[in-house]
C-alpha cells in the first residue's frame, strides 16, 4: 500500500574504518587520475624539457600502468625526483614547476622531504616507521610503529589515515595508490664484520707449497705469495669457490671403443661443492660441462 512501511528486508551496511578508507581511496584514485593525465602531465613535460631530463626507465608501479598517459607521467615524475637539485634554479620561476612543487609537497602525501632530487617526496607514517625500525622490518612491527607515528605526528596523508586504522590490508592498498609520491626508504649498509684471518694450513702442505712457489717464481720471474701465516688474508681473498663450479677434467681413457673417465665440480643437494665422476663416450670439457649446469650448479650432464 502506498505510503506504508517498506516490506523489503533490511541489509545493514556498516561503514567501518576499512570500508570508509577503501572508499576514500577509490574516490582519490578516480579524482586524481584526470589531473595526472592532464595538467600535471603538461607540467612534468615542461620541467623535464627545461632541465634536459630523460624519462625514467624503471618498472611502472601502482595504477600508472593502466594507460600510456599515466605511464608517461610516472616516468617523468620519477626522472624529476632524481634530477640534480642544482637544476632547480633553472625552473624555479616556471609556473609548471610551481604547480608540481605544490602537489608533491602537499600534506596529502605526508611531510615533504628532499632527497637530492628536483622535487620532494612525501614521508608518511609508514615511511617514518620503515626508517625507524630498519633493518628489522616485519609486517606486525611496521603496522604498530606506523600507527603510533601517525598518532604522534598528526599525519593526515592518505597513508597516515590508513596507519591510524591499524589495518595492514588498508595500509597496503592506500600506500600503493600514492607509490609515486611516497618516499622509498633505503636501508643503510651495515658495517662489515671485523675479519680475523686464521692460518690453518697443514704444515706439510705449507712446506711443500713453498717449494712449488719458489720453483714457479724462479721459472717465470713471477711473485706468487709465500704460503705463510702472514699471507692468510691474501689467500682468503684469492679463493673463489663459485668460480670453480663446472670445472671438468678428463682423467683417463679405455682402449677402443674408447670410454673417457672424468671428474667435475658441481653442487650437492645442500649447495656444498661436490665432485661428480662419470664416464663418457666422448671427452667432456669444462665448457661443455658448464653448458649443462643451471644457475644452482647442481645438474649433472647426461651419461
Amino acid at each position: 500500500m502506498a505510503g506504508g512501511p517498506d516490506p523489503r528486508p533490511v541489509e545493514c551496511c556498516e561503514v567501518n574504518n576499512r570500508v570508509f578508507l577503501l572508499g576514500l581511496d577509490a574516490w582519490y584514485r578516480k579524482a586524481v587520475k584526470p589531473h595526472e593525465r592532464g595538467e600535471l602531465l603538461q607540467c612534468v613535460r615542461a620541467v623535464a624539457a627545461k632541465v634536459g631530463a630523460a624519462p625514467w626507465q624503471g618498472p611502472v608501479e601502482g595504477y600508472y600502468a593502466e594507460d600510456k598517459h599515466l605511464t608517461e607521467y610516472f616516468r617523468w615524475v620519477r626522472a624529476l625526483q632524481q634530477a640534480p637539485v642544482a637544476r632547480r634554479a633553472d625552473v624555479a620561476n616556471l609556473k609548471e614547476f610551481k604547480r608540481l612543487w605544490e602537489v608533491t609537497s602537499s600534506p596529502i602525501y605526508g611531510r615533504a622531504v628532499e632527497t637530492g632530487g628536483l622535487i620532494p617526496v612525501g614521508r608518511d607514517s609508514l615511511s617514518e616507521a620503515l626508517d625507524d625500525t630498519g633493518p628489522d622490518w616485519t609486517l606486525a612491527r611496521l603496522v604498530d610503529t606506523a600507527y603510533r607515528t601517525s598518532q604522534e605526528t598528526d599525519d593526515c596523508s592518505l597513508v597516515g589515515l590508513a596507519a591510524l586504522a591499524r589495518d595492514p590490508v588498508v595500509l597496503t592498498a592506500l600506500r600503493e595508490s600514492v607509490v609515486l609520491y611516497a618516499e622509498l626508504v633505503f636501508l643503510e649498509q651495515p658495517p662489515p664484520p671485523r675479519r680475523e684471518f686464521i692460518w690453518a694450513v697443514d704444515e706439510q702442505v705449507a712446506q711443500r707449497s713453498a717449494r712449488f712457489v719458489e720453483a714457479f717464481n724462479r721459472l717465470f720471474n713471477e711473485r706468487l705469495p709465500q704460503p705463510i701465516a702472514g699471507n692468510a688474508e691474501v689467500f682468503w681473498n684469492a679463493c673463489d669457490e663459485a668460480a670453480i663450479v663446472g670445472r671438468c677434467v678428463r682423467l683417463g681413457v679405455t682402449p677402443p671403443p674408447a670410454r673417457h673417465y672424468h671428474w667435475a665440480i658441481c653442487r650437492a643437494a645442500g649447495g656444498a661443492l661436490a665432485v661428480h665422476e662419470f664416464w663418457g663416450d666422448e671427452p667432456w670439457t669444462t665448457q661443455r660441462y658448464r653448458q649443462g649446469l643451471p644457475a644452482s650448479g647442481s645438474l649433472r650432464p647426461p651419461r
